[in-house]
């Protein structure tokens, strides 16, 4: 008897420090796949950034009217558009981890869902531009983004569940390929999707009336979880920011701004 129980313990033994094994193999993947995804979003930005830079000294000597220095696209882009076409913008928002490239490939649904800016395989994905957009036409841009549990790409959405932090990141800044765009925040809310009766905040991307927006508008204050003040009125282009959200089954956390004139 007591022969069987060493040989029971001994297997046990055995078998934790292979599952702990297995469990470290997986671990330290995890990190070296997430320190590998971190390393190419620096390089992005030193790209970005760089040529950005340059670009701003040689308008400064040039530009200023305001106006017209919105209209200059960043040089950082237009170096990281030329690497890869479907890379059509850069959006930041102060205060946050949000500082990406956007992407866009309406020729597949999804696309870089799991795709890095050069198309190899990532979890974390990119930032992507919904195909149902057209970023030129859309009433309504939408681009969703993976909420990593390590707090990037857009996991920063979530915490615009609290107002004060609305209201100290109230703007979004869009870099395009036809200039600088500005967006103030008039919404954030969360919903499920995939379910009988889902509120298809997804496939919102152009009015066919007046009537028409202010129905989509009504539909999200009704669920916004606060009043932020912005008013919002038909002819506004609006900026939507989707991703995941665990407070529920199949839950989204919503982020929606429209375009303000100037910063």
């Amino acid at each position: 008897m007591g022969r069987n129980k060493k040989w029971a313990a001994g297997v046990i033994f055995i078998f934790s420090v292979v599952l702990f094994s297995i469990s470290l193999y997986f671990l330290m993947g995890m990190f070296a796949e997430q320190k590998q995804e971190a390393d190419l979003y620096d390089e992005l930005k030193a790209i970005y950034q760089e040529d950005g830079d340059a670009e701003n000294d040689d308008d400064a000597a040039t530009e200023s009217d305001a106006d017209a220095e919105r209209m200059v696209v960043s040089a950082g882009l237009l170096a990281l558009h030329e690497t890869n076409p479907d890379c059509i913008g850069w959006i930041s928002i102060e205060g946050t981890v949000i500082d990406y490239p956007v992407m866009y490939h309406p020729e597949e649904e999804n696309y870089y869902l799991h795709r890095d800016f050069y198309g190899a395989y990532a979890s974390a994905g990119s930032l992507f531009v919904s195909e149902l957009c057209d970023p030129e036409e859309s009433d309504n841009l939408i681009i969703y983004g993976h909420h990593m549990k390590n707090g990037s790409m857009f996991a920063a959405l979530t915490d615009y569940k609290d107002e004060d932090f609305y209201e100290e990141h109230a703007e979004i800044v869009f870099d395009t390929l036809h200039g600088t765009e500005y967006y103030q925040i008039f919404a954030v809310f969360r919903t499920p999707v995939y379910t009988a009766n889902d509120f298809a905040y997804y496939s919102f991307t152009e009015a066919e009336d007046e009537e028409d927006f202010n129905a989509f508008l009504s539909e999200v204050a009704e669920r916004s979880l606060y009043d932020t003040g912005v008013d919002v009125t038909y002819g506004n282009k609006l900026l939507t920011l989707s991703t995941c959200e665990y407070s529920q089954k199949n839950g989204r956390m919503v982020v929606m701004a429209k375009q303000i004139s100037e910063n």
